[in-house]
């Protein structure tokens, strides 16, 4: 006869050896509590912006502060030449690229650009609110000008052309059969009152009666102008492809070409205030003349990025945009 024998461990022992498995459950259920529980988000350090690295197409300035637009619909501010610079609050953030900005009062200004985006601000750039964007068509607005006895004006890709009445709030089409489907991007307010707005294909169209009416100029130029400057008296000096600059002497009546040293397109100009003109364009090259337009003299060019916008910020010295962000130019000498 087999007899089994079945050993039992006293109760106290069996419930001290399941402790550990309890222990382990509990801190598992901790974790996940802990895991899925609402808490403060963990600090973040503050977004930098690498004005070197950014695209700007303009740049404009009223006292000490400078608003410089571009890509992705960015606007960066600054307080000096040099930076330290911050964004902008864009609402909402299309992020459709700006290619213009301009102040049309002490705190206020506007920016455009692709969609037909139209941005207002009221506080020097801090924050901007929509006023105007096209979700049916892309042409860009390539120029803001005035405002003029009132008006603003605004156009750009394709004949792209709008008007506001009321520091712009609002926005209506302009109808010019001149204009046509062209590209425009620039214009001015010449001395006796004339709008002189240029574009491509050597447009230049004049308005006597604040822009209600256009009519075409001689040609003077086949390529694009991008740029129209009034100078003191009654000079004006449109600029465009390949190093084509005209100065007019006679409120655009008649137009001599502009003895220029480099066959760059240039994109951006400026008058200082003692009258020098100073043109950016393409292989980083900044233009100067010091004789109301008749000649240019090479004042900085480096390597192949292109200059978009300027602005002086003393006799030698320019704040410059484009391809490269923004970055202070000096005179390294004259080349004519």
């Amino acid at each position: 006869m087999v007899t089994t024998v079945t050993s039992r461990a006293p109760a106290g022992r069996a419930g001290a050896g399941a402790w550990p498995a309890y222990l382990l459950v509990l801190l598992v259920l901790g974790a996940a509590i802990y895991a899925f529980s609402p808490r403060p988000n963990p600090p973040f350090p503050p977004t930098v912006i690498h004005s070197d690295r950014i695209l700007i197409n303009a740049l404009a300035q009223r006292g000490n502060r400078i608003i410089a637009v571009g890509e992705q619909g960015h606007v960066l501010l600054a307080d000096n030449a040099s930076g330290p610079w911050h964004e902008g609050r864009v609402q909402p953030q299309r992020g459709s690229t700006l290619t213009q900005v301009q102040y049309i009062g002490e705190h206020t200004a506007l920016a455009v650009g692709h969609d037909g985006w139209v941005l207002r601000s009221t506080d020097d750039g801090e924050n901007w609110q929509e006023v105007a964007f096209d979700t049916e068509r892309s042409d860009p607005l390539l120029g803001i000008a005035g405002p003029y006895d009132g008006k603003l004006f605004a156009f750009g890709g394709f004949g792209r052309f709008v008007m506001s009445t009321d520091d712009g709030k609002t926005w209506q089409k302009v109808v010019s059969e001149a204009a046509g489907d062209h590209h425009l991007n620039a214009m001015t307010r010449m001395a006796d009152g004339a709008l002189l707005l240029v574009g491509e294909r050597g447009l230049m169209l004049r308005s006597a009666d604040n822009g209600q009416t256009w009519k075409a100029l001689p040609q003077v130029y086949t390529g694009s102008f991008y740029g129209a400057l009034a100078l003191p008296g009654q000079r004006v000096l449109v600029y465009g492809m390949r190093g084509n600059a005209y100065v007019s002497r006679d409120l655009g009546k008649s137009w001599q070409k502009s003895i220029v040293p480099e066959e760059v397109s240039l994109l951006g100009g400026a008058v200082t205030a003692k009258g020098e003109i100073v043109l950016v364009g393409e292989g980083n090259t900044v233009l100067v003349s010091r004789d109301s337009g008749d000649r240019f003299v090479v004042a900085s060019q480096g390597e192949r990025r292109t200059l978009a916008a300027v602005l002086p910020v003393s006799g030698n010295e320019w704040l410059t945009g484009g391809e490269a962000g923004l970055s202070v130019k000096r005179a390294t000498g004259a080349k004519s």
